[in-house]
């Protein structure tokens, strides 16, 4: 049984992972926020988000590996090769 050849880590893949990673963070890092009780934050595009910066970082992270297996799993396998 012939195995298909699996293509390595590639840098256009690294650079989606990460490039989504930092959507996630830029979306839910808290920008400002008013010292209430809860206290209140908000991003940079106003709407509220959770007041701890490692919710936001761990967020990223997740995103960047999830998208990274995905994109091993399911990504392009590469440019055929011409004979």
């Amino acid at each position: 049984m012939k195995h298909p050849k699996r293509q390595g880590v590639t840098a256009a893949k690294v650079a989606v992972a990460i490039l989504a990673g930092i959507v996630v963070l830029v979306l839910l890092f808290p920008a400002s926020g008013v010292d209430t009780r809860p206290p209140e934050c908000y991003s940079v595009f106003g709407y509220t988000v959770p007041c701890g910066a490692g919710w936001s970082l761990a967020a990223g992270a997740a995103t960047a590996g999830v998208v990274g297996v995905l994109l091993g799993i399911f990504g392009p396998r590469g440019t055929p090769k011409v004979r």
